[in-house]
């Protein structure tokens, strides 16, 4: 399932994320299933319920970001003088994924792996042809929780993002949730 390629590029993705750190990453529990029914009638002025808040904290984002700045990109400070410059608008987001699954290698390395829909797996292997070279960042909930170096065309509709270990991956899942 993952290749040579696709393993060297995330140990190198997985030691931008030590170096991004993951400090912030929440651990408290979200509420699963806690939707409440939809207010179909409510004004566009209202306040946002708690249920339209989560589904909107859990907003998942790829954007694309490549190592030399240009005009419009946001820079991203990676620490000790590394930097990456990304698009302001996510590529990929929540629409375009179906599910994710936890991964581990047999050298014990850990990934979460996005199945994308139809929709999405188009869009992954239009961009990832066309910018081979380039990073993904994934956020979540407002936060970087990983990224990922395009070394080749991903065609077959999955994603995939090193994570740091096994907590890590546990708690990206949650996040998700």
């Amino acid at each position: 399932m993952l290749n040579s390629t696709s393993l060297k590029l995330s140990a190198v993705a997985l030691g931008l994320m030590f170096l991004v750190g993951c400090q912030g990453q929440s651990t408290k529990p979200t509420a699963v299933g806690a939707n409440a029914q939809e207010n179909t009638t409510a004004s566009a002025e209202r306040a946002p319920t708690r249920a339209e808040q989560h589904a909107e904290d859990i907003m998942i984002t790829v954007h694309l970001a490549q190592l030399k700045a240009g005009p419009e990109l946001l820079v991203v400070d990676l620490g000790e003088d590394k930097k990456l410059y990304a698009l302001p608008h996510p590529v990929l987001n929540r629409a375009d994924m179906e599910g994710v699954t936890a991964v581990t290698s047999q050298e014990g390395e850990t990934f979460l792996v996005f199945d994308m829909t139809e929709q999405g797996s188009k869009k992954l292997a239009e961009i990832t042809g066309k910018a081979q070279g380039h990073f993904f960042l994934f956020g979540a909930a407002g936060q970087m929780i990983g990224i990922s170096g395009i070394s080749e065309p991903m065609t077959d509709g999955k994603l995939v993002m090193a994570t740091q270990d096994q907590k890590h991956t546990e708690q990206i899942l949650q996040l998700l949730r």
